[in-house]
């Protein structure tokens, strides 16, 4: 049964008395349903597209039934993340649009009318996609029309003092997050909303009210390194050095999660703010009242792990992987080697265990770069380009760390990072319909039900395995500069381990092997589960005539090219 916490706590604006709903004892994986009239069940779609057969592909019924069921207890790498930009999701009230001052349809830099509504209406939609956490960006109430744009992505806060707490009335307002609170812990689903503690929003009511707490510009690099003590994109910034300001935003936190029984944050601009700040404020306060929650910060840096050091040590429970997400459009959409993502996976193993890069956010895209297909190769054919995303999903779903996916992937959407947001294009009304979707539609990669198909089989799997959630990792191959093009792995130490095989090669690859009984990385329980001699199952379904044994102390595959393969023991 869920747990009931009953706390009464102080707030800003006197005390309250909130209802935390913790799915602690409950399974928070939710089976993917029956095919509906789309036909997107992933078999069937592949099947239909000239893709595996009734004897290659997966096992629906298996994949439906996580293995681990019934184990007690939760865990966040269990987690995979579905990332909605609110407004651009699903419009489920329209008395909530507001005026043509800031909401317009048309224009890629105003509001849309996605609401929190929309979203609730669209659990369903999520869910099938083995989603089990929903990221949503800032709900505070924003500041009016910034020339030509308004806050309709959430990081403008029309933040004051004291603090009202607003959320924002395009959104639906509070009753809005509470209704959607509610059917999500009811259906075991989590919620991480997204929180600015480095910023206010353009001419926000605190600029005039407190403006000694804001960084002045032209003298903010003499305070230290500009990174964090120098605005961004010219936003108000606030000086977390200050006590008061610290005061401040910390109160404000604490507030949101005494209203909203939210269960795990994601930080935005991490970097751009000092880590004692989180050392010693405002993780402490978090984790105090989310003990079993989960903080998850944005350090928008793709050049290396270095900087990540310092809010790992702040005590951030993880960190969205930017350097992978980079070795995959390098390696992947850009036809590179597997040998970035082999590094991009290992380095954080090596600097900070297991058990940190299984609790760091790893992801292909999101809002604040290009989508993955319009990283590809220029003229790169359709069926390559996915394929190309289906190696990098594969990567995803299958590598330590907790998937994000970023809403409008499984359709496979287009879109750059250009001045108009165009990877922030608005969910198509036809995803959520009942008619059978377009095949070639305007911005997006031809076939999406396919696409849809293969996510549909990556989260299906990933939540049937957990290994692939709670295992080791060993690696098996890497090309080692200029050789195969193959990228395997296993996740386990445990009674079932996972073979995982990323062939990016355009030839097929027969009786290709790699080193098992004598890998120094390959633990002996692994090996005692996957004996000399054993025809391993494939279990995906999304590569034809995939293939893998252990013969002669090695793993021997056959693979397609351009191909995803999981395998078990059979």
């Amino acid at each position: 049964m869920p747990r009931t916490l009953r706390a009464t706590e102080p707030s800003p604006c006197g005390w309250i008395v909130v209802t935390w709903l913790a799915c602690a004892s409950c399974s928070s994986r939710v089976e993917p349903e029956t095919p509906d009239a789309r036909g997107r069940d992933a078999a069937l779609v592949l099947r239909d597209s000239g893709g595996p057969d009734d004897t290659t592909s997966h096992d629906a019924q298996e994949l439906d039934a996580p293995e681990d069921a019934g184990l007690a207890g939760h865990r966040w790498e269990d987690e995979v993340v579905y990332f909605v930009l609110t407004d651009r999701f699903v419009n489920g009230d329209p008395s909530n649009d507001g005026d043509s001052t800031c909401t317009d349809p048309s224009s890629p830099r105003l509001f849309h009318g996605g609401d929190l509504e929309g979203l609730r209406q669209s659990l369903d939609y999520v869910a099938e996609l083995g989603a089990t956490t929903i990221w949503i960006t800032p709900v505070a109430a924003q500041v009016g029309r910034h020339g030509t744009r308004c806050g309709y992505h959430g990081y403008w806060a029309d933040l004051d003092d004291p603090d009202d707490g607003a959320i924002e009335p395009r959104l639906g307002g509070a009753p809005a997050l509470t209704a959607l609170l509610e059917a999500m812990h009811a259906r075991g689903l989590r919620l991480m909303a997204d929180v600015v503690v480095n910023h206010a929003g353009y001419d926000a009511r605190l600029t005039r009210a407190r403006p000694e707490w804001l960084h002045d510009s032209a003298s903010c690099a003499s305070l230290g390194d500009p990174t964090v003590t120098c605005p961004i994109f010219n936003l108000p910034d606030l000086a977390q050095e200050r006590p008061e300001v610290s005061r401040y935003l910390v109160a404000q936190t604490e507030s949101l999660l005494w209203r909203f029984p939210v269960d795990a944050l994601r930080v935005d601009t991490v970097k751009h703010v000092p880590a004692s700040f989180f050392r010693d404020a405002w993780l402490p306060a978090v984790h105090e009242l989310r003990s079993d929650g989960y903080v998850v910060g944005e350090l928008f840096d793709d050049t290396g792990l270095a900087a990540y050091d310092a809010y790992y040590d702040a005590g951030f429970d993880g960190l969205l992987d930017f350097v992978l997400r980079r070795a995959l459009v390098e390696g992947i959409a850009r036809r590179g080697s597997l040998d970035d993502v082999a590094d991009a996976i290992q380095a954080p193993i090596d600097r900070w265990g297991i058990a940190r890069a299984r609790l760091r956010g790893t992801m292909i895209d999101n809002h604040d770069v290009p989508r993955f297909l319009s990283e590809a190769s220029p003229g790169m054919p359709a069926e390559e380009q996915r394929e190309r995303l289906t190696m990098a999903l594969g990567v995803l779903f299958t590598s330590p760390g907790i998937p994000h996916l970023y809403y409008g992937t499984e359709l496979g959407m287009l879109g750059v990072n250009d001045a108009d947001d165009h990877n922030r294009r608005d969910l198509p009304g036809w995803a959520l319909g009942t008619a059978p979707w377009p095949e070639a539609p305007p911005d997006h990669l031809a076939a999406p039900a396919r696409t849809h198909a293969i996510v549909r089989a990556l989260g299906a799997l990933r939540g049937a395995h957990p290994a692939l959630r709670r295992g080791g990792y060993a690696e098996l191959w890497r090309p080692g500069g200029g050789g195969t093009q193959l990228l395997a792995y296993v996740r386990g130490e445990g009674p079932s381990p996972v073979v995982i095989a990323i062939h990016a090669g355009s030839d097929p690859l027969r009786g290709f092997a790699t080193t098992w009984a004598r890998n120094p990385g390959v633990s002996d329980a692994d090996r005692a589960a996957l004996p000399e001699g054993v025809v391993l199952r494939e279990r995906l379904g999304l590569a034809s005539g995939a293939a893998a044994r252990i013969e002669g102390g090695r793993v021997v595959f056959d693979l397609p090219p351009r191909s995803v393969a999981v395998f078990t023991a059979p």
